[in-house]
């Protein structure tokens, strides 16, 4: 399924495809965020290039790149919803800057399951590197003024994602 959206930059910018893409996993804590939430989703991915190869998220590994077109997972369900908008190029530049602020310090990042569980509970948390998957998207989306969201970045699951942008 795909949600397309088209948002801010006139007609007259350069316009740079931006896809937030949600998934499904079948493994037990997945199964959890599943049951607690309510939705089908339960991983969140972003991708800046308008090839989509490469999504950058947060899974147990930590920050990580994903390769959904190759990628193979006894977990991963079929499911999938893509979120497309476009920004001008200002904005672009300032996500790639994001994610490459997030490369660089890889090793320093983890992932926080704790902090999924509190935000199943509406529990806003700020553990200064550790993320999950979609604060990692809510805050860059912030941060680079790729989107105005309505809610903290700690306090946002998969399905916020889907129904802000429907």
């Amino acid at each position: 399924m795909i949600l397309e959206r088209l948002l801010a930059p006139s007609d007259s910018e350069k316009k740079h495809k931006i896809t937030i893409l949600l998934t499904q996993y079948g493994d037990p804590f997945s199964k959890f965020i599943k049951l607690m939430s309510r939705c089908e989703y339960t991983h969140a991915s972003i991708c800046v290039d308008e090839d989509e190869e490469t999504f950058y998220s947060f899974n147990l590994k930590g920050f990580v790149e994903e390769h959904w077109k190759t990628r193979k997972s006894k977990h991963l369900l079929p499911k999938r919803l893509y979120i497309r908008f476009y920004v001008s190029d200002e904005v672009h530049e300032r996500l790639r800057a994001d994610i490459e602020r997030f490369k660089a310090k890889k090793e320093e990042l983890s992932y926080s399951a704790f902090s999924t569980v509190l935000c199943l509970f509406r529990i806003p948390t700020y553990f200064k590197k550790r993320y999950f998957c979609s604060r990692f998207i809510a805050e860059i989306l912030n941060s680079s003024g790729a989107y105005k969201l309505k809610r903290k970045a700690s306090l946002y699951l998969p399905i916020h994602f889907m129904k802000e942008f429907k």
